[in-house]
């Protein structure tokens, strides 16, 4: 089996070589085990196939996901594609173990063996252990007994317990007749499973905001379709060049088929804009377009919001009055994941989730920005400009015109 690990995001390098292999991988979700028992049924199959089709899309072949009662464990893949697991969305951990009977015996065995694969000369250590269904034994009895097994092997390198900030940590869960024994936790994505929670059409310019407004949708669960507003003539191919890298740098993430990258022409629009009698409103009439076009997408690949990278007072147009306004454009919500976050913060998310390095690079911007866009603007001054040139129809005509540019 060939490893795909320049294919992992960033926040899952650095995994390769940390287990050995042929081990299944224990998955463990959050939010979902909170839900009623048909929607937690319902999701926990959604999340299940998704990581099958993750670890196949690596090139992992044939895998196998099979429920339990709050885990999902994967069987047929070497231990390494639990970064692949980590990187789903609705896994908040992923869990490379060693397999054994429910014993008590046979789990302290294992226990041992595991701890002295990893424990060095002096280092402490603790048992974590959890026991799910009927047993006649607890997790405390295999904490104690385990943990005194531990000690007895491995006094000679002088090893010893403790209890509150361990080296090593040995896991344990125990469930039904199977154990797994563990010494390494993949934090996950966290979320819910990708699709599970509607549709949405994201706003993509390619920038820095835009992917990662979109991976935090995605991550709550929102099957997303990116739409990039293309300019031309008023940018130039390197604004192009880069949205489509930074779809690369999240269609990694969607773990299902046919997520693409799709394009409005606005050139039309925008020269249309470019007449108005004030020019200073230029990128107010511009987003209230593209807010437009996206409404009139939603409506055919029946998404019910707007995803935008906006973020509160970052430029002229992001002002509360002028979002204010923006908003009156379109019938359907706007989600702006990154309102409150300062580019500082959104920043530090892209080099989390893989965009950054693909986005930060300077691109030849719009020509259209007026030198003093306006701050303020006003919903019946909006109408009467775009009434005067003639953009709402301009918007449907695009809308009309989109299409699709790549497949992730």
């Amino acid at each position: 089996m060939v490893s795909r690990f320049k294919d992992i995001p960033c926040i899952l390098r650095g995994t390769e070589g940390l287990f050995p292999p042929d081990m299944p991988i224990l998955t463990a979700y959050n939010e979902i085990a909170l839900k009623s028992k048909y929607v937690r049924s319902t999701l926990e199959r959604r999340l299940a196939a998704q990581i099958e089709y993750a670890l196949r899309r690596a090139g992992y072949g044939e895998v196998r996901a099979r429920r339990q009662f709050g885990r999902i464990i994967i069987d047929g893949t070497p231990s390494e594609a639990a970064a692949i697991v980590a990187g789903v969305f609705g896994v908040v951990h992923a869990i490379p173990a060693e397999e054994t009977g429910s014993g008590i015996d046979e789990v302290v065995a294992l226990a041992v063996k595991v701890a002295g694969d990893i424990l060095k000369e002096g280092s402490t250590f603790a048992v974590r252990p959890k026991v799910v269904g009927e047993h006649p034994y607890g997790s405390r009895d295999i904490a104690v007994k385990a943990g005194a097994a531990i000690n007895e092997a491995y006094k000679g390198r002088g090893v010893r317990v403790n209890l509150t900030s361990p080296d090593v940590k040995v896991g344990i869960e125990v469930r039904d007749k199977d154990a797994y024994v563990y010494s390494k936790v993949l934090n996950g994505v966290g979320g819910l499973p990708y699709g599970s929670q509607g549709r949405a059409v994201s706003l993509f310019s390619g920038g820095i905001d835009s992917p990662v407004a979109t991976w935090l949708v995605m991550k709550r669960g929102v099957e997303v379709y990116p739409l990039f507003m293309d300019q031309t003539p008023y940018v130039g191919e390197s604004y192009l060049r880069r949205a489509e890298e930074a779809f690369g740098g999240i269609a990694r993430y969607a773990p299902s088929e046919g997520f693409a990258l799709y394009s409005a022409p606005m050139g039309r629009i925008m020269e249309r804009i470019l007449e108005s009698p004030e020019p200073r409103f230029t990128c107010i009439l511009c987003k209230r377009s593209m807010y437009r076009i996206a409404e009139e997408f939603c409506k055919y690949k029946r998404a019910k919001a707007v995803v935008t990278g906006e973020s509160l007072g970052q430029v002229a147009s992001q002002t509360l009055d002028n979002l204010y306004v923006l908003d009156s454009a379109v019938n359907i919500p706007v989600f702006r994941p990154l309102i409150g976050l300062d580019k500082v913060e959104i920043e530090d998310r892209a080099r989390d989730i893989g965009t950054y390095s693909l986005t930060a690079h300077r691109v030849e911007g719009c020509k259209a920005v007026p030198s003093t866009p306006a701050t303020r603007s006003r919903i019946e001054k909006m109408e009467v400009l775009e009434a005067h040139l003639g953009i709402i129809d301009l918007c449907q005509g695009a809308a009309k015109e989109i299409t699709r540019l790549h497949l992730g």
